[in-house]
């Protein structure tokens, strides 16, 4: 039973805190019995696992302890106190993981899962949390990738990573701070949307059933106009009167099972896309 001075613990804290740390090591945390089987079920990569005695509390608990010690991952055992004072949930963990990073590219983020491109395109977004959930919907919406332009926040910040409820672990993710992925997605032939609220053009006005990469502004600001001059077309999402904004989330699974309403209308759908 490690105690709360153990080194181990120390280097959870700093990832934890430090995206800096993160980076570096090329890890990120994962909590929960949910996430951690995520991570078991997509095969990633885990360092190390640190369980309490509340593991053991429950049938779900003890089958994941065993699936772990079956994975060979290294299981570092402290007190249910301590390993509250590591969360950064609010509600209690009985574990929680380091996972190796899988680092995508711009490319293998565009191509994906295969099928026919839907690509999720967000630009400064500024709250893990909305970061993660976006991800999340992107998966749910079959989308073939992700990738995170401008300032902003980090994909592998704890909250981001729990708001992604185990599509981290699915969708190919990559980050994008310039204006580069322009060339990438022109080069393939990818249809470039972006959200604007002035635009005249309903977004279910816009034909989405070939491959084509959403474009979601950050929290208030949005796109940049330079970002919107570059897109083929621009879309809004009308509103009740007196509304003046969805948030990044809403207006993603909006627009992108939109894209799979219209290729599944035409017969087009599959996993991909």
């Amino acid at each position: 039973m490690i105690r709360r001075s153990h080194p181990a613990l120390g280097r959870i804290r700093e990832l934890r805190r430090s995206r800096s740390a993160r980076d570096a090591d090329g890890v990120f945390l994962a909590e929960g019995i949910h996430l951690a089987k995520e991570a078991l079920g997509a095969g990633a990569e885990v360092e190390t696992a640190v369980v309490s005695p509340r593991l053991a509390t429950s049938a779900e608990g003890l089958a994941l302890r065993r699936e772990l010690e079956r994975s060979g991952v290294p299981l570092l055992e402290t007190t249910d106190t301590v390993l509250d004072s590591l969360a950064d949930a609010r509600s209690p963990q009985p574990v929680l993981l380091i996972v190796r990073a899988r680092p995508s590219t711009r490319e293998q983020a565009i191509e994906g899962r295969g099928g026919t491109v839907l690509l999720a395109v967000v630009h400064g977004v500024q709250d893990p949390g909305n970061l993660g959930t976006v991800l999340r919907t992107a998966d749910a919406a079959s989308a073939t990738g992700l990738v995170v332009a401008g300032e902003g926040a980090d994909l592998r910040h704890p909250r981001a990573v729990r708001a992604t409820a185990g599509s981290i672990f699915r969708l190919p993710a990559a980050v994008s701070r310039g204006d580069e992925i322009f060339p990438c997605l022109a080069a393939r032939s990818i249809r470039c949307v972006g959200t604007a609220p002035r635009s005249s053009t309903d977004f279910t006005r816009v034909p989405l059933d070939g491959p084509v990469a959403i474009f979601l502004g950050g929290e208030g600001a949005g796109l940049p106009p330079s970002w919107l001059g570059r897109m083929d077309d621009t879309v809004r999402i009308p509103l009740h009167e007196g509304v003046e904004s969805l948030s990044i989330g809403a207006a993603a699974a909006v627009l992108l099972f939109e894209v799979r309403r219209q290729r599944a209308a035409l017969g087009l759908f599959s996993r991909g896309g």
